[in-house]
């Protein structure tokens, strides 16, 4: 048997230090300590990838803290840094995610994601000073808290993603935002320490207009549209954190939106259809539409048999450009009223879906098989259910 050759070890540092930067920063470290050829390479790494997935007590969280400032202090050059978090231990600990935060703050780093899998009781908080990041392109940050006042410096960020985050109050995020000139992709499922009252929450003077998004998904009625009205892509979801009169305001002032092309609406709170179609009448060259309301998602009981009334205008959007509509079907007679509206009256559609899957609605089979006889205008559309 010919002996084993290691060539992988003759390759110039800067492609071991890439294909190490790859790997978990523990798995990293294990291939490191084999060698002394690569053992000066974990000082070169230029991403970290941390878990606390094997901790399983209070001294296994002690050893992964030791190796985490082990990491952040010996790194040269970070540029990604990726934190995620599962132990309950962490509810305990904050001087070290401050210490780390402030460490990292010293490396040119571009990518940031710090995560927990902990109930919302346990979630980590952040320092206040978390967003202060001059070089931070991707920003994204999941189940996780800054309780007090922010600062905000964040002049090269394109990305934002806040899952299930918590903030101080609605004032903060305004800061927040108005500090991201730049951004191009924005995902906002935010909640406040602080109760609010809505006259905090709608004061849409105080947003700047975010002129590079093209990107945004955001829940409840945090982002006024007039913040965000040049963006191309779509999702609003509505999940019953505001009545219906706060509610129904936002949609009125829902600004046309001369670039949005494709288009996704969740509600979980739904009281009538005027405020869709106030949404498709203000976005003229939208192409693809998705649409999804909860059956027991209405303020009262006598929206529960609320129906679709066609308008007595059809939008530019549908006559003109539509071409996919998928309708998430919960078993309602309005969803199939609706998607008949859409088409007789959708000149190039191409795509018709109704999705039945997620809540059973295949009960409902026979109303669902006379919208196959539904006329359509489009000699192209394709109808699907499924």
């Amino acid at each position: 048997m010919s002996p084993t050759i290691d060539r992988i070890s003759s390759l110039p540092d800067e492609i071991l230090c890439h294909i190490l930067s790859s790997l978990p920063t523990k798995l990293a470290f294990s291939t490191i300590i084999l060698s002394k050829r690569w053992a000066p390479l974990y000082k070169l790494l230029t991403s970290i990838h941390l878990e606390d997935e094997s901790v399983s007590d209070e001294d296994s969280f002690l050893r992964f803290c030791s190796i985490v400032d082990t990491v952040t202090l010996s790194t040269r050059l970070i540029k990604t840094f990726r934190l995620k978090c599962h132990s309950i231990h962490w509810r305990d600990d904050r001087f070290n995610v401050d210490s780390w935060m402030e460490t990292v703050k010293q490396h040119p780093v571009e990518n940031l994601y710090i995560s927990t899998t902990l109930a919302i009781s346990l979630e980590i908080f952040l320092p206040q000073s978390i967003f202060i990041f001059p070089t931070l392109v991707f920003l994204k940050l999941d189940r996780v808290k800054v309780a007090g006042n922010i600062s905000v410096d964040l002049p090269s960020l394109k990305t934002l993603h806040l899952l299930q985050f918590y903030l101080k109050n609605h004032q903060n995020f305004i800061k927040l935002l108005n500090g991201c000139p730049i951004i191009e992709d924005l995902i906002v499922h935010v909640f406040y320490i602080d109760n609010d009252s809505i006259a905090d929450r709608v004061r849409t003077k105080e947003f700047k207009t975010l002129s590079k998004l093209i990107r945004a998904d955001i829940h409840e009625c945090d982002v006024p549209i007039s913040a965000i009205d040049n963006v191309k892509n779509l999702k609003l979801g509505m999940w019953g954190r505001h009545s219906e009169p706060e509610t129904n305001s936002y949609f009125r002032g829902f600004l046309v939106c001369q670039n949005l092309i494709q288009l996704e609406l969740c509600f979980h709170r739904f009281h009538h259809w005027d405020n869709v179609v106030e949404v498709l009448q203000n976005c003229p060259k939208l192409q693809i539409l998705s649409f999804e309301k909860w059956p027991y998602s209405c303020y009262n009981k006598d929206d529960l048999n609320i129906t679709w009334k066609d308008p007595t205008f059809v939008p530019e959007c549908i006559s003109s450009r539509l071409k996919s509509c998928i309708i998430d079907y919960k078993g309602k007679v309005d969803e199939l009223q609706f998607a008949s509206y859409i088409l007789q009256n959708a000149q190039v559609l191409e795509v018709m879906k109704i999705m039945t899957r997620k809540y059973g609605a295949l009960k409902n089979r026979e109303a669902l098989d006379q919208l196959t006889f539904c006329p359509r205008i489009s000699p192209y559309c394709k109808l699907s259910i499924f």
